[in-house]
């Protein structure tokens, strides 16, 4: 779960470059951010890197992301294996590098689908269904900002702190968990006009 957690809670639904101009506080999360809610399907490439402190080295994997607000997230590891990760309103679908699939729905692991909520809120700047998880502090301009959730004790076992930025789109997010352990995934080549393939299609209906 707490894989399936770092690839997927580090997916957005823009990407793009920073702009200048100094942080101000003073305005909420969702007032910073409204902006990033007006895309209805997005795909984009990322670059994770994960440290972890029981390697010496740092742990990078590249591939693509499709953002569907309608159905859900296709979170796609291109190198250094092939990898996916699916998660939908109706549950989660992995399918590893042989090809095998392995699906669950919400009900058969309600732990699958309280990260759904999660994972979604954050894709779709809904931040106050965050609150329910996390203390919000938001600083910046719509131009520039970032927001930091610090877990309540629903979350704290999962995750230690979590550092989102962007300005005019989203950026990148950088998650630090209990253990030690941090992550960071920055997004790039955002693609607002490719609609879905028939493979994507599939993959959001679960199959």
């Amino acid at each position: 779960m707490r894989r399936l957690l770092s690839l997927l809670i580090l997916v957005s639904p823009l990407m793009g470059q920073q702009t200048g101009g100094p942080p101000r506080s003073g305005l909420t999360p969702e007032a910073l951010t409204a902006h990033l809610r007006n895309t209805p399907l997005l795909h984009a490439d990322f670059t994770q890197t994960r440290t972890l402190k029981a390697l010496s080295r740092p742990l990078v994997s590249r591939g693509t992301t499709v953002v569907d607000r309608q159905r859900g997230v296709i979170w796609q590891v291109t190198r250094p294996l092939n990898l996916t990760y699916v998660v939908t309103p109706q549950g989660v679908l992995e399918v590893g590098p042989d090809g095998r699939r392995r699906a669950q729905t919400a009900k058969d692991a309600p732990m699958v689908a309280q990260m759904g909520r999660i994972m979604q809120a954050l894709m779709e700047g809904r931040w106050s269904v965050l609150e329910d998880y996390f203390t919000l502090q938001a600083q910046g301009t719509p131009e520039r900002w970032e927001i930091r959730l610090s877990p309540k004790p629903v979350a704290a076992s999962f995750i230690k702190a979590i550092l989102v930025k962007g300005g005019r789109v989203l950026e990148r997010f950088q998650i630090e968990e209990p253990g030690g352990d941090r992550s960071e995934v920055v997004f790039g080549a955002p693609r607002l006009d490719q609609p879905l393939s028939e493979a994507e299609s599939r993959l959001l209906s679960l199959k």
